[in-house]
C-alpha cells in the first residue's frame, strides 16, 4: 500500500462517525509501521476521545500496552485533519502523538479553527515529527463539509431539500402533496435528517402539513449497534407558531424545539422561542443555532422559505427529488425567485450526484467552494 491508499483508510474510517460527532467534525487515524497497520481509529462520539487516540488504544488492544508503545515509535500516523492542539473535551491529541514519538504525520488538511489552524503542526514539528500536509486534501475538505463551514462562515452547514413534480411544483392549488415522490425517495430523505442537528421549516408548512420533523428509521437502517440511541435533531420553525391540533406532531413528546420570529418571546419546558427585532433576522438566527451547537440543518420548508435561503444565499446544498408525474401550471412552484439582470449573473450551483430510488431521480448540488 501507498501513502495515498493509508490516508483514504482514514477517511473511510472517519466517516463512521458521521451520526455521533458534530459540532466536532469526522476523523480518522492509521497508524502505520514498515508498511503495514498496526492501530486505526475514528472519533465515534462527540465529547469523547479521538481518532488518534483511538488508534494509540486500537494498537495497544492488539499488541499488548509494553509492544505496542514500541512500535508506535517510528511509525507513520495518517489523519485526515490536522490533530488538535489544544484542551476542551479531551487531552491535544498532538502530545499524545509526541508523547508516542511517532516518526512522520501525514494530514490531510490545516484544521480551520482559528485556534488550531496550524498550531498542532507546528507542536509536531518542534518535537522533531516530520510532517506532510495536503495528502488527498479535496477529499478530505469535502468529507468535513459541516466542520468547515461552522468555522468559515460562522453559520450552520445548510441542506436545502425539495420534492417536485416534472414541472417543478411542489403542491396542488389545494396545498394536496402527500406524496409526490415514492417510498424510497422518503426514506433516503430520513437518511438525509438523520445526518444533520436540525429540521428546519416556516410556519405556514408546520400549520399545513403538521409534520412530525423525527427520523423515522430503524438502529439497522441507520447502521448503528443495538446499544446505541438514534439522536433525533432539533425541530426548528420560522414564524410565530403556538400550539394547538393543526401542529400537534411538531410538539408531541419531549423533542428540542426552537421557534424564531419577531413575535413576543414565551417560555416552555422543551420550546425555545427567540425573538428578533428585524425584520430580516436569519442571519443573527443562524449565529444563534450554531451557539447552540446545531452545525447543521435542513430545510424543508415550502416556496416561501425555500426562496428566502436562496435569495440571501445562505445554503451549501441543495437536494431535489423529481417525480414522474406532471401538477399543472395551477399547482404551487418549487421556486418563485426574482430574475437575474442577465444570465451571465444568474446563480450557478455544482452538481455532485445523480441517484435514482425507482422512477425518482434526486440530485445533489452544492453552492460556492470552500
Amino acid at each position: 500500500m501507498k501513502d495515498p491508499d493509508f490516508m483514504a483508510r482514514a477517511i473511510e474510517l472517519a466517516k463512521k462517525g458521521r451520526l455521533k460527532v458534530q459540532p466536532n467534525p469526522m476523523v480518522g487515524c492509521v497508524i502505520v509501521k514498515n508498511n503495514k497497520i498496526i492501530g486505526e481509529g475514528w472519533h465515534k462520539e462527540y465529547g469523547k476521545d479521538h481518532a488518534e487516540v483511538n488508534a494509540i488504544k486500537n494498537c495497544k488492544k492488539i499488541f499488548g500496552t509494553k509492544k505496542a508503545l514500541k512500535l508506535i515509535a517510528g511509525s507513520n500516523v495518517y489523519v485526515n485533519l490536522e490533530p488538535c492542539s489544544i484542551e476542551n473535551n479531551t487531552p491535544p491529541c498532538s502530545n499524545a502523538l509526541i508523547e508516542c514519538k511517532i516518526k512522520k504525520l501525514f494530514c490531510g488538511t490545516l484544521d480551520p479553527n482559528p485556534k488550531i489552524n496550524g498550531k498542532g503542526i507546528k507542536l509536531l514539528k518542534k518535537s522533531g515529527i516530520e510532517t506532510n500536509v495536503g495528502l488527498l486534501k479535496n477529499q478530505c475538505i469535502q468529507l468535513n463539509r459541516i466542520f468547515f463551514t461552522n468555522q468559515k462562515k460562522s453559520r450552520p452547514y445548510i441542506i436545502l431539500k425539495s420534492a417536485q413534480s416534472l414541472d417543478g411544483k411542489i403542491a396542488l392549488k389545494s396545498g394536496e402533496s402527500n406524496w409526490i415522490t415514492n417510498s424510497e425517495s422518503r426514506k433516503n430523505s430520513h437518511h438525509i435528517r438523520s445526518r444533520v442537528k436540525g429540521i428546519l421549516v416556516g410556519k405556514n408548512t408546520a400549520e399545513q402539513d403538521n409534520p412530525s420533523l423525527t427520523v423515522r428509521l430503524s438502529k439497522n437502517e441507520l447502521g448503528l449497534d443495538k446499544g446505541e440511541s438514534i439522536e433525533q435533531p432539533v425541530k426548528i420553525v420560522l414564524g410565530n407558531l403556538n400550539r394547538s391540533k393543526k401542529v400537534s406532531k411538531i410538539f408531541a413528546g419531549n423533542s428540542k424545539i426552537i421557534i424564531a420570529s419577531n413575535q413576543l418571546a414565551k417560555k416552555s419546558r422543551n420550546v425555545e422561542y427567540l425573538k428578533y427585532r428585524k425584520k430580516n433576522f436569519l442571519e443573527e438566527f443562524l449565529q444563534d443555532l450554531l451557539d447552540r451547537n446545531i452545525s447543521s440543518i435542513l430545510v424543508e420548508g415550502g416556496q416561501k422559505t425555500l426562496n428566502t435561503f436562496i435569495m440571501n444565499n445562505l445554503f451549501d446544498e441543495l437536494v431535489l427529488y423529481t417525480a414522474p408525474i406532471f401538477l399543472g401550471k395551477e399547482s404551487k412552484d418549487a421556486l418563485s425567485i426574482h430574475s437575474p439582470s442577465a444570465i451571465k449573473k444568474s446563480m450557478k450551483l455544482e452538481m455532485v450526484k445523480l441517484e435514482r430510488f425507482k422512477d425518482d431521480i434526486k440530485t445533489t448540488y452544492y453552492n460556492n467552494n470552500l
